[in-house]
């Protein structure tokens, strides 16, 4: 377990868990993010766009967390991901919900293979450890995916932007390992939310030999 920024006593913080995307696999992403970027640019899409070094899949979002609570994290957290080994899943496909011809938050998703019933898995974990220490169990499925961007006031049309995601609503886009787990705080600016870890949390193997 590494840690980062630990909280002040004083803080409350906006908190949640989940799994990072790697360097690598974010160079494999970004250059069709943007080209779905330019499209709402030109389509008078207002959005407000993830930040490519912030992408990650949410395992658990906790919503504001006093600092006193942080502790019990950092102590419940490392032994949830060691009961994991390490796997891979594949980024398949944009989409938008609560749909493509209404859609509020664009994303990219996971294929629904071994590597996806796995990260919800791991998410089943971490949300009974975290109701364990009071906090809210998730109301919805779990439905792994990566938001790209939230769209604050759609226009009239969508239509291109919907045809832009129904031609890549299959894409095959990238692969990547699934080795840790983070505990991240999110702060608002105005480009967007900052994400900033807290803690790192190796799944089985990366623990074992760290």
């Amino acid at each position: 377990m590494m840690y980062a920024t630990p909280p002040k006593n004083s803080d409350t913080i906006r908190a949640f868990i989940a799994v990072p995307l790697p360097v690598e696999t974010i160079g494999q992403l970004a250059p069709l993010v943007e080209e779905l970027r330019a499209l709402c640019r030109r389509a008078g899409v207002d959005a407000v766009w993830s930040r490519p070094e912030g992408w990650h899949l949410t395992l658990k979002f906790l919503g504001p967390v006093a600092a006193g609570r942080i502790d019990p994290l950092l102590e419940r957290l490392p032994g949830c991901a060691a009961r994991h080994d390490p796997f891979a899943v594949r980024l398949t496909g944009f989409g938008a919900f609560p749909s493509m011809p209404r859609p509020r938050v664009l994303w990219i998703g996971l294929e629904p293979d071994e590597g996806a019933a796995a990260l919800g898995v791991l998410a089943r974990t971490i949300d009974e450890a975290t109701v364990a220490l009071g906090h809210p169990s998730e109301e919805r499925a779990f439905s792994p995916h990566l938001t790209v961007a939230r769209i604050r006031t759609p226009p009239r049309s969508v239509r291109a932007l919907t045809t832009w995601l129904e031609q890549h609503h299959a894409d095959r886009l990238a692969a990547m390992n699934v080795e840790q787990v983070v505990l991240m705080r999110s702060d608002a600016r105005p480009g967007g939310s900052v994400y900033t870890p807290i803690a790192v949390f190796p799944l089985a193997q990366n623990a074992r030999s760290s």
